[in-house]
């Protein structure tokens, strides 16, 4: 499987968050029995990355979601935040 590329502002590290079909944060535990769908969104949390323009906080687990994007699969989502231009 591809890895995430750095941030492109701050090179800092960027992870994918597991969540339920309606877009709520779910651990590891969830995405081996996902009883209630699955998707995938890119994580960059100003707590690790402090001064990057994109980078957004963490208060609550839900939090910290870049963009609006729900993404079906890892896959999708990690040639999404990939794709340089």
């Amino acid at each position: 499987m591809e890895k995430l590329k750095p941030c492109p502002f701050c090179g800092g590290e960027v992870q994918l968050g597991i969540n339920d079909a309606e877009g709520n944060h779910r651990n590891e535990d969830y995405e081996r029995d996902p009883w209630s769908g699955i998707c995938y969104t890119l994580q960059h949390f100003y707590e690790n990355n402090k001064g990057c323009p994109i980078a957004t906080f963490n208060k609550h687990e839900s939090d910290g979601i870049l963009g609006t994007r729900l993404y079906d699969d890892r896959e999708e989502a990690i040639q999404a935040w990939n794709k340089r231009i």
